[in-house]
């Protein structure tokens, strides 16, 4: 009994690390995947891609306020400069999570929100 328990989860645990993705090829990290104009920002050691806010926001925001920033379970964006886009992602208005992304992220969303919704 304790051997089958361990063959199964040990079949679990590999099974688990393939992640269905298995001979795929992946995206390298930083890459611009087409946003923006390829132009990078040094941050301390750290680089924003332009480009990347969008994906951010795809990531974090579209559930609430949009494709089109056009609102839902959050208000709509249109007319939002950056700084208060930044304000809203670091006081969590509502029954937004307070800093759901932060630093160079939060500049990122916030400079795309603005470009795009404002």
């Amino acid at each position: 009994m304790k051997k089958s328990l361990l063959i199964l989860g040990s079949i679990a645990f590999i099974l688990g690390g393939c992640n269905g993705q298995a001979g795929e090829e992946q995206e390298p990290v930083g890459d611009n995947n087409g946003g923006g104009n390829g132009a990078e920002e040094d941050n301390g050691g750290e680089t924003t891609e332009a480009g990347d806010g969008m994906e951010l926001y795809e990531d974090n925001c579209l559930s609430c306020h949009g494709g089109d920033f056009e609102g839902g379970a959050g208000p709509a964006l249109d007319g939002y400069d950056s700084d208060e886009v930044m304000a809203a992602i670091e006081e969590g208005p509502g029954s937004m999570p307070a800093d759901i992304v932060t630093g160079d992220d939060a500049e990122a969303v916030a400079d795309y929100v603005e470009e795009e919704a404002g």
